[in-house]
């Protein structure tokens, strides 16, 4: 009881903390002017930085994966088409939205893994799974146009980047399983995230000249790499060890609700009635995913 207790509590902080760098990422670059790009740049490379040295401190082989052609190439794909662009078109969306809209689109990256996996696998979809798909459709709806199907509430670059945010998010979720069984979770997000910084680094636009950089926006910068970044994922995978995947997945929607909650009491934005019904759409369907999920599990 104690050790499902230890992680509960775990996934729900890692969760709330994680909705919270989101807003924290939308402060920095609503203060001091930088880039989501740049800021993108600097968060992979001192988080990737901060987690591989948690794993050579926990003795893990961090250069284990570069040792090998297959690895890095893997390695390298992961890096370019999840860590990186996860993080990046996330940065995008909260620069043409805000921290909520963009937490609760990448949201849909579960319904996208399980509509893939039916369609790869040629199988009939499970009531469970086509209602999730369903209800993430209707929220996604009520989220982009309040119901009004001739007009669109947040832009079209908001839409599209958060869409894509998800896309990668499912890609980040479903392809380094391999990988991470054989190297490590942290080598191997680690390097994904400081290669993917390193890519990034002739890409930035900022002069900085043009950045204002304040105690306050160290403070939220040290914030974001080290508490809603390293901390928040070690938290997560404790977690996620002790509870299982299925609850963690659950508890994991305290992400987006934390995010839209300090998003309006911290920033002043404004949810209105139909963003908080169509984030409660999609935020369901990931019960309905794990609902699914469990039952899989108990049947086999």
């Amino acid at each position: 009881m104690k050790v499902n207790r230890k992680g509960i509590l775990c996934v729900l902080l890692s969760a709330v903390l994680w909705g919270s760098s989101g807003v924290c990422a939308q402060y920095i670059m609503e203060q001091s002017h930088i880039s989501s790009v740049s800021l993108t740049m600097l968060r992979l490379l001192f988080s990737g930085l901060i987690l591989l040295t948690l794993g050579f401190a926990q003795g893990e082989k961090i250069f284990d994966v570069l040792k090998t052609r297959e690895s890095l190439i893997s390695l390298l794909l992961f890096t370019v088409f999840g860590a990186t662009t996860v993080q990046l078109t996330f940065l995008l969306t909260i620069e043409r939205s805000n921290a909520a809209t963009a937490t609760v689109l990448q949201f849909l990256s579960p319904t996208i893994i399980v509509a893939w996996m039916a369609f790869v696998q040629k199988k009939r979809t499970g009531k469970l799974v086509f209602a999730a798909i369903t209800t993430s459709l209707i929220g996604t709806f009520l989220l982009v146009t309040h119901g009004n199907p001739t007009s669109m509430t947040i832009t079209a670059g908001a839409l599209f980047w958060g869409i894509a945010s998800a896309f990668a998010a499912a890609f980040y979720t479903a392809y380094p399983s391999r990988l991470i069984a054989k190297f490590g979770t942290l080598p191997i997000v680690g390097w994904s995230m400081l290669i993917g910084g390193l890519i990034l680094l002739p890409l930035r636009v900022d002069h900085i000249d043009n950045v204002t950089i304040s105690g306050s926006m160290l403070m939220a910068f040290f914030y974001l790499v080290v508490v809603g970044t390293a901390i928040t994922f070690s938290l997560y995978l404790t977690g996620a060890q002790l509870i299982g995947g299925s609850k963690a997945s659950i508890l994991g929607c305290a992400e987006p609700l934390s995010s839209a909650l300090l998003s309006v009491v911290l920033l002043g934005v404004t949810f209105s009635l139909p963003d908080w019904l169509g984030a409660m759409f999609i935020i369901s369907s990931v019960f309905l995913i794990a609902l699914d999920t469990r039952g899989k599990l108990h049947h086999r």
